[in-house]
């Protein structure tokens, strides 16, 4: 298949086109600039689209145009997950592609009402639009937590204690509320980018739909066990409390408003991330033998 990887240099994006390029699949990028790209990738690409920003329509246009899928790569900011997805959706309207994989990788935003956790608010209008107003059907994928975030790997350093996370990637230290034993879902970027190549170029992608799939679970304390076991180091321990005194945390932060939402919705997603209730169900990796899901030994081995 010949497939539209839209923010194609961002990381989830770049796995994406090297395992498509992998299965003999031609793939075209979308983005700023092929200069984050490394040469070997920029080189196998049947083209690579300029586009001046998320809302450069004759840019979309060109991208889409004889593509059999999409997939949508852009990064979590809501103003990528509905106006750019939606501009991109309609171009691919107006292409007659029906496969389109929208950006993701996330908990299951389903079990949530919209509001409750603002950061996905905006995947969730995007596939609530789609549905009223378009003949696509897009794919959706559930992956959890990716690994890359949640450890800091390279610089991504939004889910550290700093900002309301877990792991601190230079001290080797866990902060963690409630009693760690809690199972989390976690999924590299590697992994999520071949599960989308996947998920787009398979039987049935035009029917669109929710798949789940994760590398592995672990609580934090098995965490804590695995990098002590792989490293030989010592990781530092903190609890900050239980369940109920972060969903006070979750509550009194609401009151600073939307507008400052990326000020205190990191409490409320470790809430659900610690009460389990997004947690994945009905996992499908084996619906995708071509993948085999990396383990967090293996993860940690390879990162640290």
């Amino acid at each position: 298949m010949k497939i539209l990887i839209a923010g194609i240099t961002g990381n989830i994006g770049q796995h994406a086109a090297s395992y498509a390029l992998s299965k003999n699949h031609v793939v075209r990028g979308l983005g700023r600039s092929p200069s984050k790209l490394a040469e070997s990738l920029s080189l196998a690409l049947e083209s690579f689209v300029t586009s001046s920003s998320y809302y450069d329509i004759a840019a979309l246009d060109r991208a889409v145009a004889g593509v059999d899928a999409i997939i949508c790569a852009y990064g979590g900011m809501p103003e990528l997950h509905l106006d750019a997805q939606l501009l991109l959706l309609r171009a691919a309207e107006r292409a007659g592609v029906r496969r389109f994989l929208a950006a993701g990788w996330n908990y299951d935003w389903r079990v949530l009402q919209l509001g409750e956790e603002p950061v996905y608010d905006a995947a969730m209008m995007f596939h609530q639009q789609v549905a009223l107003t378009s003949e696509i059907k897009p794919c959706h994928i559930f992956s959890g937590m990716l690994a890359e975030v949640f450890f800091g790997v390279d610089g991504q350093d939004g889910f550290t204690p700093e900002h309301g996370g877990v792991w601190h990637p230079v001290g080797k230290k866990m902060e963690v509320w409630g009693s760690g034993e809690e199972e989390w879902c976690f999924t590299t970027e590697e992994d999520a980018g071949k599960w989308g190549v996947e998920v787009v170029t398979a039987a049935g992608a035009e029917e669109g739909g929710f798949v789940s799939v994760c590398s592995w679970r672990a609580s934090m304390r098995e965490i804590k066990e695995c990098y002590e076991k792989v490293s030989g180091g010592t990781v530092g321990w903190k609890v900050l409390g239980d369940l109920e005194q972060l969903r006070e945390l979750a509550s009194e932060g609401r009151k600073l408003g939307l507008r400052r939402f990326w000020e205190w919705h990191r409490h409320v997603f470790m809430e659900k991330c610690v009460s389990g209730v997004w947690n994945l169900e009905d996992v499908a990796n084996e619906r995708f033998p071509n993948v085999r899901a990396t383990s967090m030994e293996e993860f940690v081995k390879h990162v640290f």
